[in-house]
């Protein structure tokens, strides 16, 4: 629905684009070549597109100022919000009305229902708006691949691939709403709301990242009933902005970023630098004619990428909900660039920011602590990169064991299987730990920026760290079960 208000706050931007007439062609040439009996190449280049949430597109139709109206209720004229109150009447200044007293949970304040009821096309609102930009581009994705198959000697098969990757107008959220206000002691932007709020667009970036992934394995067949596989692969990808959410909102801030608007690639969330895997079977018929198969899978990787930022997002950029500014570490505790704020009792002036504390007493932060942890993090000074640093290695054992069993019915046929996921936590309480990245940037430093100078103001630490503990998958789990085929 078109936001007459909303267009003329920005210039006549309308909300109302879609991706009607957007398309993109996809060429792609690939090719097979047996250069002999035991060798064969493979290869092509193409782009790629689709996959991408639909979700991305319908925050437009879900929020643009009108169908959707929000509105809130935080804080009465004396700074608290009053108890609701199932026997106010109207007027009374000490409690608020509701719609419907005697249904709690469901009878929300009767000045919020009234405001949304009387909303219409010429109240449509200003902030929170999410919309298309009228020149959205599909984005895109070039892929060249070589790749080989070859049937060595003693019969091991190896298979040898190479993708490499260009983003082509990848997608991106950026905030209309805030613009540069001013910068840090280092230069870093500083973003404040100066037209609404959280009013998000769905673009495309300038910048474009890349990827590149390697990939061998080798197998044999020992003739035997046994067969074995090994393979490495290698993971190497940046992208603009990770894209990891449904909503908009999410969208925007879950990124860690210095610069909201100039989005730098970097590696993406989701890689996997290295990761190893191996598979083994054994097939025999110990009974009969029924096939007994052992099969083992382990894989061993590295940990996802995340980042460390500062708790200043509420000062770098208007709102600020997630903490997503990559940290400062400072070279020392006499860096110039950072206050370390110390201890200050009420009454006293704060040399960090100049003011007379009057509320409660300012606490010390730990300066000691954070460099000891800084060492152990292994971090350099400056700002820190996006997803510069990895969870844990992880590793974990598989097997499986099928039974080929007698059936009494012609025609089918039977098998009991029995599956143990895990196989080291079976074993082991404190072995095969599944880690992971965390899904959030992690906040180790509570900031603030001096209004004046743009000089930081390290305010509180606390130890974290970017390693989650994925629990379900840290356990052992066993199945067992009977698999009947019907019909040859």
């Amino acid at each position: 629905i078109f936001n007459q208000n909303f267009a003329d706050r920005n210039g006549g931007l309308r909300n109302d684009h879609t991706i009607d007439g957007v398309d993109l062609l996809m060429p792609r040439l690939g090719f097979t070549w047996g250069v002999r009996d035991n060798l064969t190449l493979r290869g092509g280049i193409g782009l790629y597109s689709g996959g991408n949430p639909n979700v991305w597109i319908s925050n437009a139709w879900s929020n643009d100022g009108i169908s959707n109206v929000q509105t809130r209720l935080r804080n009465d004229d004396d700074g608290f919000l009053t108890v609701l109150d199932p026997s106010c009447v109207a007027g009374d200044p000490d409690c608020i009305v509701l719609v419907d007293p005697n249904t709690p949970g469901f009878g929300p304040p009767q000045s919020l229902f009234d405001e949304v009821a009387a909303a219409g096309p010429d109240d449509g609102g200003t902030s929170r708006i999410v919309l298309i930009d009228p020149n959205y581009k599909q984005p895109g994705l070039w892929k060249f691949a070589l790749g080989a198959s070859w049937d060595m000697p003693w019969g091991v098969t190896t298979d040898i691939d190479y993708i490499h990757s260009e983003w082509q107008d990848p997608a991106q959220y950026i905030d209309l709403s805030q613009t540069i206000v001013g910068t840090t002691i280092i230069g870093q932007p500083i973003y404040d709301f100066t037209n609404g709020s959280d009013n998000l667009l769905l673009t495309n970036s300038s910048r474009e990242g890349s990827g590149d992934l390697f990939s061998i394995q080798f197998a044999k067949d020992f003739g035997n009933g046994l067969d074995m596989s090994l393979g490495y692969a290698y993971t190497q990808a940046d992208d603009v902005s990770p894209m990891t959410a449904a909503t908009a909102g999410s969208n925007f801030d879950q990124l860690a970023t210095n610069d909201i608007h100039d989005l730098i690639p970097g590696p993406s969330n989701f890689v996997v630098p290295h990761r190893f895997t191996f598979r083994a079977s054994y097939g025999r018929e110990f009974f009969r004619d029924l096939r007994t198969r052992f099969t083992v899978y382990a894989f061993l990787a590295e940990g996802q990428p995340q980042t460390y930022v500062m708790g200043a997002s509420g000062v770098l950029e208007g709102g600020g909900f997630f903490a997503r500014h990559p940290l400062y570490v400072p070279d020392g505790p006499s860096d110039p660039n950072v206050c370390f704020q110390p201890a200050v009792a009420v009454g006293a002036v704060n040399p960090c920011t100049g003011q007379v504390v009057s509320s409660r007493a300012v606490g010390a932060f730990d300066t000691s602590e954070f460099f000891a942890w800084v060492a152990e993090k292994g971090l350099a000074p400056g700002l820190q990169t996006r997803n510069r640093l990895h969870a844990a290695w992880t590793n974990r054992i598989d097997i499986r064991i099928d039974q080929d069993i007698p059936t009494f019915i012609n025609g089918t046929r039977g098998r009991l299987f029995v599956k143990l996921y895990n196989l080291g936590n079976f074993l082991s309480s404190d072995w095969g730990i599944v880690r992971d990245a965390q899904f959030f940037a992690q906040q180790p430093v509570t900031a603030d920026v001096d209004g004046a100078t743009g000089r930081y103001i390290f305010e509180r630490f606390s130890d974290r760290s970017i390693v989650d503990l994925v629990e379900q998958r840290s356990l052992w789990e066993a199945r067992i079960g009977i698999d009947i085929y019907f019909g040859e």
